[in-house]
């Protein structure tokens, strides 16, 4: 499986949930400047929350290699579409009923409820299309209470990893000091 993420420069990089991850070869990441064209993305869906279902999607789907993602705040979701070039993945979105773990507050109150983390959201389109990846939460400091508010959703999905506690997210050691915040900045 790979993730293709539209990083927005408009998103702070000290708060980004991509941003730590974008070391991994799975992850190919579009950063956002000025007004350039962005992809094509090769993903077969984005998450988008307009989007259909993954729950019914992923019986329509076939073998899914690929899941996309914008990250940016909601407002500039439309606008950040509209400049991706090629053919657009099939639009998904994440079932209703999940809960962020990420303490987040939108001052102009923009956010959608149900809204998740981008991190969380991949995370979950991966575990409704087949494949529960820990990996994905380690380096994501709310992961391991992500699954566990969530355990009840999962499970009532079919995603059983969740009550199991050895597919829990293991948290990497990361130091957070002014050069690691520097080395997340120039995901940007």
């Amino acid at each position: 499986m790979f993730y293709e993420v539209i990083l927005d420069s408009g998103e702070t990089a000290n708060k980004c949930t991509i941003a730590p991850l974008s070391y991994r070869t799975d992850f190919r990441l579009f950063r956002v400047k000025g007004a350039k064209t962005l992809g094509p993305l090769e993903a077969q869906v984005l998450l988008h929350h307009e989007g259909e279902c993954l729950t019914t999607l992923r019986k329509n789907l076939a073998d899914v290699q690929g899941i996309a993602s914008i990250d940016c705040v909601w407002r500039r979701l439309e606008g950040l579409i509209k400049r991706i070039e090629g053919r657009l993945p099939v639009f998904a979105r994440i079932p209703e009923g999940f809960e962020t773990a990420y303490p987040r507050r939108s001052e102009l109150d923009t956010d959608p409820p149900g809204g998740l983390a981008t991190i969380e959201a991949i995370f979950v389109a991966r575990g409704l299309l087949g494949s529960w990846d820990a990996t994905l939460l380690s380096e994501y400091y709310f992961g391991r209470k992500f699954i566990e508010m969530n355990q009840k959703r999962f499970e009532e999905l079919g995603v059983h990893q969740a009550s199991d506690p050895n597919a829990m997210p293991v948290l990497a050691k990361r130091t957070r000091n002014s050069k690691q915040r520097r080395r997340d900045r120039t995901v940007y």
